[in-house]
């Protein structure tokens, strides 16, 4: 039985992706499996047979380099056949592994790194342009030196013409969903689950909300992902200022089957990001686990983003940055629960057709055999 390391410096070990797909397709696939990651609040039960799991306590931007030292310290000293890393910050790491201890390691590609440190600022200032240069060419020499890299999104790719490792497209499709026949809230429930930050629509979510209270809507909005201190302060603030505590829930992060149990509840689905660079062509997971329980969503009016509403009509598409273009989208959507059955329909046939995590498996499990 092979032996794999998959190896995260930055995600919890129960990541959708990194644990919940990827770790566990490979033990199902007959790999034996390690995994080392991030502690959250939920522990492994050592349920799934050929999958370890390793945890390591969080730590700040600033003290990571010891879980960098550590991860690199185990993955020289370890037996196995291939080492998969997750993480920007842990591609120097891969590059050493290979070049010096002659490992097989695969790099797993789950953002647009050039265009997310555009966005980055050193202080008040963005990064400057010779830095970024320096930054790309350094990761394109380091990536063509791996076994092979896997990107999360179509577009990645573009970025990395000039590479000739072997490269593939692995997306983050959810699980095939069953129909579902479970009971809806009683109170019209909007919801949005990921990482919570003012680009990815924190502050406008609290808004909107606001604004369908003013219009006497009787209805919920669950935020589910760990919050920031100073977003849980505004939140709080903003949330005691407008008398939103019947409305607004903060759950904190849930593993997936908790969270896919709470989209199949709701009634419509939250996917209103900033217009940041990284975010214009990259389609956002949540949507298609909306659409693989029958979920109708509001979304960003990205081209990208429209392009798939327009293929699927399974939602909508507002200005993110408009809190009352959102919420009367959204108020249509209320007033109109037949709209919301036919959206969602719509959205659950593409799952079934296009968007699930099956034919990934085959894709992941080709590209190791071929390692």
């Amino acid at each position: 039985m092979k032996k794999v390391l998959i190896m995260s410096s930055v995600h919890p070990w129960n990541d959708t992706r990194v644990f919940h797909k990827e770790a566990v397709s490979l033990a199902r696939l007959g790999y034996d499996v390690t995994l080392y990651a991030v502690a959250s609040n939920h522990v492994y039960e050592g349920n799934i047979p050929n999958l370890s799991v390793v945890t390591f306590a969080p730590k700040s931007i600033a003290q990571r380099w010891k879980t960098w030292l550590q991860l690199y310290k185990i993955a020289k000293r370890s037996n196995a056949e291939i080492i998969h890393i997750h993480d920007p910050e842990l591609l120097p790491l891969g590059y050493l592994l290979k070049r010096i201890h002659r490992k097989k390691v695969i790099f797993d590609m789950h953002e647009d790194f050039p265009a997310v440190l555009k966005g980055k600022k050193i202080g008040k200032m963005r990064m400057p342009k010779w830095l970024l240069r320096v930054v790309a060419t350094t990761e394109k020499k380091m990536l063509q030196k791996m076994n092979a890299v896997i990107y999360a999104e179509k577009y990645y790719k573009e970025n990395y013409e000039s590479l000739t490792t072997k490269q593939m497209d692995i997306y983050n499709y959810p699980f095939l969903q069953e129909p579902t026949d479970m009971l809806k809230y009683e109170k019209q429930t909007l919801i949005y689950a990921g990482a919570i930050h003012e680009i990815r629509g924190f502050k406008e979510m609290l808004a909107v909300a606001k604004l369908l209270k003013k219009a006497n809507n009787d209805f919920q909005l669950l935020i589910i992902g760990k919050v920031p201190q100073r977003l849980e302060i505004y939140a709080e603030q903003f949330i005691q200022k407008h008398d939103l505590e019947d409305e607004v829930k903060l759950l904190g992060r849930l593993d997936l089957h908790e969270l896919m149990t709470y989209y199949a509840k709701s009634h419509i689905g939250l996917a209103i990001l900033h217009p940041e660079a990284n975010y214009l062509r990259s389609l956002p997971t949540k949507v298609f686990e909306y659409m693989s329980v029958s979920l109708p969503y509001v979304l960003s009016n990205f081209e990208s983003y429209g392009r798939l509403v327009e293929e699927t009509k399974s939602g909508y598409v507002v200005d993110p940055l408009s809190p009352n273009e959102i919420a009367s989208q959204i108020q249509v959507l209320l007033d109109n629960p037949s709209t919301q059955a036919e959206l969602g329909a719509n959205g659950y046939k593409q799952h079934v057709a296009n968007f699930n995590w099956s034919v990934e498996e085959r894709k992941l499990g080709e590209l190791y055999d071929g390692i």
